[in-house]
């Protein structure tokens, strides 16, 4: 058998996710008439009796733009105060108050006014569409993130505002609104894009001819692309055959320099025409980084996961090697690496350029090497080896150092040999690799052969040599200084790498070892919390959501943080959206605070709040382990929920039991009493003469006997039902045969002739447990004779429909109300009209006997009047 394909089950989930849908009417530059194509579908879909309403849409004056607006329902603009300016933007909480089917977003690269809850509309657009309302929106081919370079190069202009190219992989549709340069043109000389002013400057500078041609091109390119994986992905859900993924995996490195942001694009734009998964790797090296080096790498990192990108981060000096394991163990086919410049002393000495090593190592991996360009001038391409960043403390240590080392050789100079000197600087220099950069024991190491060759090396306070062994041994030292300074320093480094890297494996043992033995996941939580504020320097604490999915503000657990009532609303705002909010979010990252969603089974179980005690953003390293910490919380919370589920579950498998062996046990004890009693009131009726009144009061005797043996009966069925231990013997039985034994069941004569059977002629036969069958009829007849009007007729009509048999019971009373219609077949239910007796069983009995066979049971009310309840089951030709 054919297994199903993991990638087919994803589209189909996807397909059927309850999200709004968000289209895109994307063009290639401003003016080609993106929002009038917008509004004028809004309006058609106003007119097909969707709810529409205006978020924000652009105008900019033009006066048939305009009044397509007329009759839209516009939602008012949030005003916003920044530095003394009134700014106005959508405002989106308004928005999801009215919560309409559509709503127009225009312009979705916008960047919203400080203060806002998301920086960029795009991300107040991907809130939108997680309230299950569909959007509008237009975008312009030129702030589409991976085409950024492409722009610049085009048009030599930068654009400073994007959109991630995952958001457009989230639209369901995208048109293209298309115009030719000429057209576009004709519109500029006409006033519709710009006032005459603005519009000639345009038409000389942006609006080139040449430039347009080269953005339309770009624009029918993406729109062709989108179209394909909308394809791909539709024949996926539909589960039809077809050459969906090609197979590849593509792997970038980012390092420190603006050109990983060219690397990172051109890998987006490699993927999305491949269809392909993508993994930015950063490998950090024993060197440390500048501030403002660990600012950049984070951007790239940043922009790398907003695009799309896997994040991998990795440990290691020899960076080709680093690369090409972490390809082979993640299964990549092609390298994209940026040309390298080769220096003249790796010319001079031969050495390999990272794209050569790339090569000789990669095997069968495919390595692209590609130009490299950067929208940023004046930034250094690498932190420079040596002095990267000046230390004055470090300095000053330094020529302590050599001061203290100088000093002791003049004393000691009297006692020992100038060759003994030079062992004592050569010793300094080892020592100061060990707590100093390799600047500092660089500058100490130069001081320090100075220093002995004029104070020590005769002849005396002289930079001249009395022979070449004093010149060779001043060389040796010199050079023994720095590799010794240098080693050293680079071990010292390394040992501070491992000394970090076992603190944050420590704590994930500590972290994991809580989650293995701890079966309280609040101790728990209050492990996590510690190692989270070990890793962060921080305070931290956990609300736990209650069964109204709401923060139990009343119980944190971890630190205590003071929080303002609108801190609380964001806890409450994290755990309605599923999203993280506060610092290095995309929600409102100016807060001081961090709130991470904690979920479970797709649900938010708790919010976690970190509070820094430090300014200082977070490295690669530390975003890296606080993901691994929550990733373990969610799973504290897993197995929490899995715990009190198996708890419930074996709760209510002993009640069952204890339940179901009660009722055995009191079923059989009550049956074999009941069983004699009903023998002997037969035999009084039959073989005794009796008096009228007599007489009817033995036959009343005989019917409450006869009541409490079905209801006897009934537990009894009941019981093996909820146990397992009743199984269908399946077994061609003719349908007549069913019907008699029923009626036969059922009661007195008098009921029988109330009964009218409606059968078609000749015999039919149904693959069936002919007591399980006729059990499931006679409740329904039995329930019908109770429950319906006293005196009326009872109706069984049995139909061959479509090869299945149905068996309806109807009777002509009133019906049922809705309420009791929905629950007429659970157990022990009882409507509020019913009459007294019964246990409510019957028809849950009956429900299980039908399904157990493979039918169908349904019950509804007549119109004007009646109620009928049907069987259905599948039928048999008898050869």
């Amino acid at each position: 058998m054919d297994r199903p394909d993991p990638d087919v089950l994803l589209a189909r989930v996807k397909a059927e996710d309850h999200r709004g849908k968000l289209k895109i009417f994307f063009g290639m530059c401003p003016g080609v008439g993106k929002t009038y194509a917008m509004l004028q579908e809004a309006r058609q879909r106003q007119a097909e009796g969707f709810r529409v309403m205006v978020g924000v849409a652009m105008t900019h004056g033009r006066p048939e733009t305009q009044a397509l607006l007329e009759g839209l329902e516009q939602v008012p603009l949030k005003k916003v105060n920044y530095r003394g300016i009134t700014l106005e933007e959508m405002d989106i909480d308004e928005i999801l108050k009215r919560h309409p089917q559509l709503v127009l977003v225009d312009e979705l690269a916008h960047t919203n006014a400080p203060g806002s809850r998301h920086p960029k509309r795009y991300q107040d657009v991907l809130e939108i569409l997680a309230a299950d309302i569909d959007v509008f929106s237009t975008l312009n081919v030129q702030h589409v993130d991976s085409r950024r370079e492409d722009i610049l190069a085009v048009t030599r202009i930068s654009v400073g505002e994007t959109v991630p190219d995952t958001v457009l992989d989230e639209a369901s549709e995208i048109t293209l609104v298309d115009l030719s340069p000429q057209a576009l043109h004709q519109r500029l000389a006409e006033g519709k894009v710009y006032v005459p002013d603005q519009a000639k400057a345009a038409a000389v500078n942006f609006f080139k001819t040449e430039n347009l041609t080269a953005l339309r091109e770009m624009a029918l390119r993406l729109t062709t692309a989108h179209v394909n994986r909308n394809l791909r992905s539709l024949m996926m859900a539909k589960g039809l055959s077809g050459p969906f993924k090609s197979g590849e995996r593509i792997l970038v490195a980012v390092g420190v320099t603006p050109y990983s942001e060219s690397l990172i694009r051109m890998t987006r734009r490699w993927a999305g025409m491949l269809d392909a998964s993508w993994i930015a790797l950063h490998v950090e090296s024993s060197m440390p980084l500048s501030e403002e080096h660990k600012e950049r790498l984070m951007k790239n990192l940043t922009l790398a996961r907003q695009l799309g990108a896997e994040i991998i981060h990795r440990l290691g000096d020899d960076l080709a090697q680093v690369i090409v394991d972490v390809a082979n163990k993640e299964n990549v086919t092609q390298i994209i690496c940026g040309k390298s410049v080769e220096t003249k002393w790796q010319r001079l000495w031969g050495i390999p350029t990272l794209a050569d090593r790339l090569v000789e190592l990669s095997g069968q991996i495919d390595v692209h090497m590609v130009r490299m360009s950067s929208v940023e001038k004046n930034f250094p391409a690498k932190p420079q080896e040596l002095f990267y960043k000046l230390r004055p403390r470090e300095y000053g240590i330094s020529f302590l150092m050599f001061a203290i080392a100088t000093v002791v050789n003049l004393i000691l100079q009297s006692w020992v040999g100038y060759e003994a000197t030079g062992l004592i600087y050569l010793l300094t220099v080892v020592l100061s690799g060990s707590f100093l950069g390799r600047s500092a024991a660089f500058m100490l190491a130069a001081l320090s052969a100075l220093a002995w060759d004029f104070l020590f090396i005769p002849p005396k306070f002289m930079l001249t040599f009395r022979s070449s062994y004093d010149m060779g041994l001043l060389g040796m030292f010199f050079i023994t200084g720095l590799m010794m300074g240098y080693v050293t320093s680079k071990l010292r480094r390394q040992k501070e790498i491992e000394q970090k890297q076992r603190q944050r494996s420590e704590s994930l043992y500590e972290l994991t070892k809580a989650l293995a033995l701890s079966t309280d996941i609040t101790q728990a939580m209050r492990v996590a919390t510690a190692q989270i504020n070990l890793l962060l320097s921080s305070l931290s604490m956990v609300f736990m959501l209650d069964e109204n999915e709401q923060p139990v503000f009343a119980h944190p657990i971890g630190d205590v943080i003071e929080m303002t009532e609108n801190q609380k609303g964001m806890v409450q705002w994290v755990a309605a959206n599923k999203k993280a909010a506060g610092r290095f979010s995309d929600t409102l990252p100016q807060q001081p605070l961090m709130y991470l969603p904690l979920m479970s089974s797709g649900q938010v179980r708790a919010v976690a709040v970190i509070k820094l005690l430090n300014e200082k953003p977070l490295d690669l390293a530390q975003r890296t382990l606080l993901e691994s910490f929550t990733a373990l919380m969610t799973v504290m919370l897993e197995k929490d929920q899995l715990l009190k589920i198996s708890h419930e579950a074996k709760m209510k498998e002993d009640t069952q039991n204890l339940q179901s062996a009660l009722l055995d046990n009191l079923s059989h004890e009550l049956k074999t009493p009941l069983t004699i009693i009903s023998g002997y009131l037969d035999a009084l009726i039959l073989f005794h003469q009796w008096p009228k009144d007599a007489l009817e009061l033995l036959e009343e005797c005989r019917l409450a006997c006869l009541r409490l043996t079905n209801g006897v009966d009934a537990v009894l069925d009941l019981t093996k039902l909820d146990v397992g231990n009743l199984r269908p013997n399946f077994a061609w039985c003719e349908v007549k045969d069913i019907v008699t034994q029923a009626l036969k069941q059922v009661g007195t004569p008098a009921d029988e002739k109330r009964i009218q059977v409606d059968y078609p002629q000749g015999p039919l036969y149904a693959n069936a447990d002919f007591y399980m069958i006729t059990q499931a009829l006679k409740n329904i007849i039995h329930n019908a004779l109770i429950h319906g009007p006293e005196g009326e007729d009872i109706y069984i009509h049995v139909r061959v429909i479509d090869q299945k048999i149905r068996i309806s019971v109807i009777d002509q009373g009133e019906g049922i109300s809705k309420e009791t219609l929905n629950k007429i077949f659970d157990k022990f239910y009882r409507g509020s009209k019913t009459r007294k007796g019964g246990l409510g069983l019957g028809l849950s009995i009956a429900r299980r006997f039908v399904q157990l066979n493979e039918g169908e049971i349904e019950a509804e009310n007549l119109s004007p009047q009646g109620f009928m309840v049907t069987i259905t089951l599948p039928m048999v030709e008898k050869e």
